[in-house]
C-alpha cells in the first residue's frame, strides 16, 4: 500500500522536469523575452492514472478525477528564475486524491474479505485492527501532505533561453547549460514547453506544459 500512496510524490518530478545543469551560454536577448512572472496548471492525471494501471494490487479501483498542480515561475533580468508550486492548488490536488483513495482503498480491502470468504466487513476487520479509515487517512496526511509536496517543488537557480530552447540549472551556483533544455515556444504571453527530441521520455506524458504571463 505504501507504494500506491507514494505515487502522490511524482508531482516532485516536475522539478527535475524543469532543472538543467553545467556551463554557461548566451541568449541575454531572448531572455528579456521570458522576462517577468509565470503560472502553468500541469495537468498530472494521465500521467497519474498511467502509473496506478500497471499495480496489480490496487490499479483497478483506483482512478484519479483529477491531480492539477499550478507551477509558478519567475524569470529575473539579471538571469536568475525561480520555480515555485502553489499551496492552494497543491493542496486541493492532495484532497481530492486521499478522498478518491479512501474509496479505492475500501473497495481493495473488500475485495480482499469477499476473496478469502471471510464473513466481515471493511468496518468491522478495521475495527479487529483497532482502527478505522480515518485512522489510515490521518496517517497519510502525515506522511504526504501539501505543504511537503509544494516545498519540495521551490527552487531557484539560472536559466538561458535562445533558439527554442530553455534551460535551467538547479541552483544559483550552477549556469545553466543550453545543451540541456526543453524545447520552449515563446508566443505574446504564452510559454509552452514540448520537451523535443533530447527531453526525458520519462515525462512525456506531461507535455505540453503552457505557462501564461501573469
Amino acid at each position: 500500500m505504501k507504494k500506491i500512496l507514494s505515487l502522490t510524490l511524482t508531482a516532485l518530478l516536475l522539478a527535475a522536469l524543469l532543472a538543467g545543469c553545467g556551463g554557461a551560454g548566451g541568449g541575454a536577448a531572448e531572455e528579456k523575452g521570458i522576462t517577468g512572472s509565470w503560472a502553468a496548471d500541469v495537468d498530472m492525471t494521465e500521467y497519474l492514472n498511467e502509473m496506478l494501471s500497471e499495480d496489480e494490487e490496487i490499479g483497478q479501483f483506483l482512478t484519479l478525477d483529477n491531480f492539477t498542480i499550478k507551477l509558478l515561475a519567475e524569470f529575473k533580468e539579471d538571469g536568475t528564475y525561480t520555480m515555485a508550486g502553489d499551496p492552494e492548488s497543491a493542496q486541493a490536488a492532495m484532497d481530492s486524491l486521499k478522498e478518491q483513495l479512501k474509496g479505492a482503498l475500501t473497495d481493495y480491502l473488500q475485495a480482499m474479505i469477499d476473496e478469502s470468504g471471510m464473513d466481515t466487513t471493511v468496518e468491522e476487520l478495521l475495527k479487529e485492527a483497532d482502527m478505522t479509515m480515518e485512522d489510515l487517512m490521518a496517517e497519510m496526511d502525515e506522511a504526504y501532505n501539501a505543504e511537503d509536496l509544494v516545498g519540495d517543488l521551490n527552487t531557484e537557480g539560472k536559466y538561458l533561453f535562445e533558439d527554442g530552447k530553455l534551460a535551467l540549472s538547479d541552483s544559483l551556483d550552477e549556469e545553466a547549460d543550453i545543451a540541456e533544455y526543453e524545447a520552449a515556444t515563446l508566443e505574446g504571453d504564452t510559454l509552452t514547453l514540448t520537451g523535443g527530441e533530447d527531453a526525458d521520455s520519462e515525462f512525456a506524458g506531461l507535455y505540453p506544459i503552457v505557462f501564461e504571463r501573469q
